[in-house]
């Protein structure tokens, strides 16, 4: 092995972490040599000591020959300090600057060098080089600002970025009230005329029908795009873009052009037709390839109608598409020649999984075989880019009816915390990802060897580079048509556990991004959007994150299942006031499964378990069980009938599940969501974490329509009853 120390040093340059508590409190060391492939996937040779030093050599240089740094973030109120390195030579000289404001306008500054004061100098191959400070006008408004600084010699740029203080925050959640809603995934919901999985359509009504009821928010699972010519790619989480939509998610009926074209018309009509689609409703699961099959052949039909009356005619619809296509800009273009391409491999080799498969011409977007390739197929780019419109435009009805139905947030969406190796995303930028690594979790009492989600992360040097533009692309997109943000695995704006390729987890190390720059850019995009934002933050949370994210009215996550403390529950006012808070999610069983530990004999069936710790989780589970029955004796919700000492009186029932769900009601948090899922008892999960072709993840449906659960008497009681807790508890 290399130089430890040498290792050691490049790894700080780079925010390679050798230390961490893990998930119990106690300290951990990674090794040196850990670093290593860490490092080296972030594209650095570190086959030698010469090599190392090389490239330590390089990021201290090329840090003291820039100018200005690429991009500064700063809160408002604060300081705007920028710093300047100069070669010795240039020292004294005169600069000018220019600041361009967002808006347009122009402020102009005039430095003297020779009158700041020297912070730090460093001598590289002979030349010396000097770094300074100067400071911006503290009257620059929020938002993206342009500076740039000359001479005769030399140029540089660099953004702003001006952000307040704190997230958005409704005034009705500022001043102490409390809301409740429904947390979905979004393929789940079944309707009289749903095509096999829920859509926009089925969200618009689900928000409809739950503000009829009291309801104030409607929460998403992440509706990315994946992957349309690989339908069987289903994890939400694993996506193809964090900045695109999932078509799959477009109503066919709802799209204008479907109720302009005979064709379209004469086809629904067909008998055939009608079994195919009253197959994929009945299916228990979803039938991702039917469901495809159905909406893309009728969206090609309605795309083939729309280009001939709308775009070639420049109708009124036409010039709103071309319009959206050059809001969007070159990104959507870029996403929707992917989509072609892959669709193109897809159809030579159904084994294709993405661009790796792809000739090595075609891997790279600037090749002169992909542009020959984009200028053959403008029509079919033309095509995935109206899915986009589509999309966009019936996720942005969805929230106006969430908002007309009397919901103070309406829809709040689901931000994945990585990309599909494979994807768009990936294909489009490939310098800013680090192939070589997947994201993932440290070892910890459930996943002794740690997890590898197999997603490949940002390389930070590369997008501080890249001024941050993807990432506020994605968080741009991402708050839109919508009225809170859900980022998952909050932690990974901080830090995220890094594995190298071909090695288990607990080989990994963490990487360190820069948090107060990533906290000001969603800042500032939050007011401009009037977006709530809240972090997934379970597990190990560093105290950098617990620290930082509530003073910028960062809400929390709260799960109630990880709530035990030994022989009781965490009472409700204990709860944190700025919080989501929910009794289970998607990678927790529902309530009536985790009852019934019927998550843990299917970790049993799956190999996941074996008997013996199989029987040592169901002894805990019922430790719990008997917890969680006193907390809500406490405060007045026992269940009528059941008797702790009495094993035959505590059978799963409906009134248990109302019962843990007003204990939630009660807690401090100002926001809570239930699931639809506990509402019919359903016992079977959306998702095993660990699995993925061992269990149908990502494809369990409600068993029953909205119409049905929304007209119930007794889920209206539920219902009203929530919001009489909530509103009593504030």
């Amino acid at each position: 092995m290399s130089d430890p120390n040498l290792i050691e040093q490049l790894a700080g340059h780079c925010g390679v972490s050798g230390k961490y508590s893990d998930w119990a409190g106690e300290p951990v060391s990674v090794p040196t040599e850990y670093k290593l492939p860490i490092l080296s996937a972030m594209g650095l040779n570190v086959e030698s000591d010469n090599t190392i030093k090389q490239a330590i050599n390089d990021i201290e240089q090329q840090r003291w020959q820039q100018l200005l740094h690429p991009v500064s973030v700063f809160t408002q109120g604060q300081p705007l300090l920028i710093s300047l390195h100069l070669e010795d030579q240039q020292l004294g000289n005169p600069f000018k600057g220019e600041i361009t404001l967002e808006t347009g306008g122009q402020h102009f500054l005039s430095l003297n060098t020779g009158d700041m004061p020297v912070e730090a100098s460093r001598t590289f191959e002979g030349k010396t080089y000097h770094h300074l400070m100067f400071k911006l006008p503290d009257d620059l408004p929020l938002g993206y600002h342009q500076l740039s600084l000359q001479n005769e010699k030399t140029e540089s740029h660099s953004l702003i970025i001006v952000a307040p203080e704190t997230c958005y925050e409704p005034e009705k959640l500022g001043s102490g009230n409390k809301i409740w809603g429904s947390a979905t995934q979004l393929y789940t919901l079944r309707t009289d005329s749903d095509w096999g999985m829920g859509d926009f359509s089925s969200l618009s009504q689900l928000a409809t029908q739950l503000a009829e009821q009291g309801a104030d928010i409607v929460g998403l699972n992440p509706i990315h795009a994946l992957y349309p010519a690989n339908p069987l790619h289903s994890s939400p989480y694993s996506p193809s873009s964090r900045t695109f939509i999932n078509p799959l998610y477009i109503d066919v009926t709802a799209v204008p052009d479907f109720s302009e074209c005979e064709d379209a018309q004469k086809r629904f009509e067909d008998p055939e037709f009608k079994g195919q689609l009253h197959q994929a409703r009945e299916e228990e699961y979803v039938d991702y390839s039917l469901v495809a099959w159905l909406k893309f052949g009728f969206l090609n039909t309605l795309f083939d109608h729309f280009y001939q009356h709308h775009l070639l005619t420049e109708s009124t619809r036409g010039i709103a598409f071309r319009n959206f296509c050059e809001n969007r800009g070159p990104s959507l273009e870029r996403h929707a020649l992917y989509e072609t391409i892959y669709e193109h491999y897809k159809n030579l080799d159904i084994n294709n999984w993405g661009w790796p498969c792809w000739e090595s011409l075609f891997q790279d977007p600037q090749s002169n075989a992909v542009k020959e390739f984009a200028s053959h197929n403008q029509k079919r780019i033309q095509y995935y880019m109206y899915l986009q419109w589509l999309a966009e435009d019936q996720l942005t009805k969805a929230q106006e009816a969430a908002i007309e139905a009397g919901m103070l947030v309406g829809i709040y969406r689901d931000l994945a915390v990585g990309v599909d190796s494979g994807s768009s995303d990936v294909w489009s930028n490939r310098s800013l990802y680090c192939l070589e690594a997947g994201v993932g979790a440290p070892p910890d009492g459930v996943a002794p060897q740690g997890q590898n989600w197999g997603l490949p992360p940002f390389n930070p040097q590369v997008l501080r580079a890249q001024q941050y533009q993807p990432f506020i692309e994605m968080v741009q997109a991402n708050m839109s048509h919508c009225g809170a943000l859900r980022i998952d695995h909050v932690m990974g704006l901080l830090r995220l556990w890094w594995c190298p390729k071909g090695k288990t987890a607990d080989y990994g190390a963490y990487v360190y991004y820069p948090l107060d720059d990533f906290l000001g850019i969603i800042k500032l995009e939050s007011h401009r959007r009037q977006c709530l934002v809240f972090g997934e933050d379970l597990g190990t949370v560093p105290p950098e994150i617990e620290e930082a994210l509530p003073p910028a009215l960062f809400y929390s996550n709260e799960v109630v299942l990880f709530e035990c403390l030994g022989n009781h529950f965490t009472p409700p006012q204990n709860y944190k006031p700025m919080a989501l808070t929910c009794i289970s999610n998607h990678d927790i069983p529902p309530l009536k499964a985790w009852w019934n530990c019927i998550d843990l004999d299917l970790r049993l069936q799956l190999g996941i378990y074996d008997h013996n710790k199989a029987q040592q989780e169901k002894d805990a589970r019922h430790r719990e069980k008997l917890a969680l029955l006193k907390t809500l004796s406490e405060i007045g919700e026992h269940p009528s009938g059941m008797n702790t000492d009495e094993i035959s009186t505590m059978g799963y029932s409906r009134e248990l599940m109302e019962k843990a769900h007003y204990y939630l009601a009660k807690t401090a948090s100002k926001i809570t969501v239930i699931q639809l899922e506990e509402v019919l008892q359903i016992e079977s999960p959306v998702n095993i974490p660990g699995t993925s072709e061992e269990y149908p993840n990502w494809r369990r449906k409600l068993t029953d329509t909205l119409e049905n659960i929304f007209s119930d008497p007794d889920n209206r009681s539920f219902f009203n009853n929530l919001g009489v807790i909530r509103r009593d508890s504030v």
